[in-house]
Formats: C-alpha cells, structure tokens, sequence
C-alpha cells in the first residue's frame, strides 16, 4: 500500500516542510502543493529536493483550491491530508496501513490529532469507532482524514474551492463539505479512535468565539450546500430557536441572522462554482 501525504502550504510555509519529512521509505511520499503570492517565496529547501517529495507552485491563495492541486497528483492508493505545522512518526503510518488493510469496506477513514506534551486533548474524541453518515458524526478536522484515492476519483469529489481559509468569503469548513460529500456519494467513511498526527492545541478555529462572524457565515453557507434555499428559513428558525443563547454571548440576533444569510446567499449565488478535475 503506498501512502500520500498531501501537504498544502503558502509562501514561507514550504520551509516548514522540511520538519515534516520522515526517514525516506518505499511506501510513502509527499506531494507539496505550494501556494506562491510573491517571487521570493518561490526557491525550494534543498531539505524537499527527495525522490520521495513532489513540489508544485501555483499562483494565489485558497486551502481548498491547493488541496485539489495536490489532489491531481497524488498516485498511491491511500491519500492523508496535511498541512505544514504537523508532525508524523512511523507509528503513525501503520495506523493508517491497518486501518485500510483491516477493513476493506472502508472508503474514508477519520482519526485522531495528537497535541504534544502538556497540552490537551484536540477535541472530545469518542472512544469508540464507528461509521459516519448524516446524523452521525462529529466535526472532522482536514488532518485527520485519509482516504481510498481511486474511490473519491471515481466519484468525482474535490474540495469546494467557495469554502476554506483564503476564499472569497467561507473561511473555514472545506473538509466538512468534503465529509459530506463522500457520505452523499455513497462512500463509506469510518471514525477510529487512534493518533495518526500530532499538531498543536490551538488553531484557527479553537481561537474564535462561539458565535463569531466567520462560524455564522460557514453555518449558512454549509446550510445552503447541503439544503439548497431552504437555508434561508432556516437561518430565520436558527436565529429564534437560539435567542437566548445569542444573548447570552451577547450577539445581536439581528446580526446573527444577517451573517447566516450572508453565507447562505453566497452559496446559492455561486452555484456553478465547483470544481473539476
């Protein structure tokens, strides 16, 4: 089985690469999908010029229009997203070697993230496995998917490029569409309780409120992927049902609602913005 790990990063981040890198093996190498804004951010670390490394530069910014690059080149049989701040061991790629091999079943497989010593736990992880569908599940981080890559090939599914950090408006939530999409598509994606990577606590997302502007827009515009325009109503329901909540976080519910559709109209405007390999 040979692994992929597909590593999007921007500008100076490809300097971080280089810490991610394991011992070279015959089962496993890393694509660098590499976002470049300006010249000098574009000679490569002497670190990555590999056998087992791909780097490729593209212009602009957007996690999930990079994470389609790497996607396009990948060529192994199963894909582990990354970023540039992670740390892998090699215990870590048997987890994922078993996790596929154990199961053949298995499509999409969501694991753990790791914290290093004396921090938390990255999130209230459930001890048990189990399978996702619709209702069943919880939020999916990008590092800890891997997944079958001739399966999400053959069901046409990328990342939607309208979601993600540096996209025109969603900032986050682009594995949460793609999560959605496998199960839509009929994949079969499965929870196991085991570390696969290790990152820091904190991040992005960790850091902003609970109703802060970016998680309202990403709710209405998720809404909107997944409902069509019944994510306007539902904006309207969401924004009553927690009035009190609001207020006790001292959101505006006025406001609340504004962001919600504001996600939600960006959805339904832009609906032939997807894409394609």
């Amino acid at each position: 089985m040979k692994i992929n790990i597909l590593i999007a990063t921007i500008d100076q981040g490809l300097k971080e690469v280089t810490r991610i890198l394991l011992e070279q093996r015959d089962d496993v190498n890393y694509i660098v999908s590499h976002q470049v804004t300006s010249e000098e951010f574009r000679p490569v670390p002497p670190e990555l010029q590999r056998p087992d490394v791909i780097v490729s530069q593209l212009p602009g910014r957007g996690i999930s229009r990079n994470r389609n690059n790497a996607l396009d080149l990948a060529d192994g049989d199963v894909a582990l997203l990354a970023d540039d701040d992670v740390r892998y061991t090699p215990a870590n790629i048997e987890v994922i070697r078993e996790a596929f091999q154990s199961d053949t079943r298995v499509d999409v497989a969501c694991f753990k993230i790791a914290t290093p010593d004396g921090e938390g736990e990255y999130k209230d992880y459930s001890v048990h496995e189990f399978f996702l569908n619709g209702t069943n599940g919880h939020y999916i981080s990008s590092l800890e998917i891997a997944f079958r890559l001739d399966r999400i090939r053959n069901k046409g599914i990328r990342f939607d490029e309208r979601f993600g950090l540096g996209s025109p408006l969603i900032q986050y939530g682009e594995e949460a569409v793609f999560i959605h999409d496998c199960i839509q598509a009929g994949l079969v994606v499965k929870y196991t309780p085991r570390y696969v990577v290790e990152h820091p606590f904190m991040s992005m997302t960790k850091a902003m409120a609970g109703y802060a502007p970016a998680k309202n827009i990403f709710k209405g515009g998720y809404d909107a992927r997944r409902y069509g325009w019944r994510a306007v109503p539902a904006a309207f329901y969401n924004t009553l049902r927690l009035r009190r909540e609001l207020s006790q976080h001292n959101k505006g519910m006025a406001e609340y609602l504004s962001e919600r559709l504001k996600g939600a109209g960006y959805i339904l405007n832009n609906r032939n913005h997807r894409p394609r390999p």
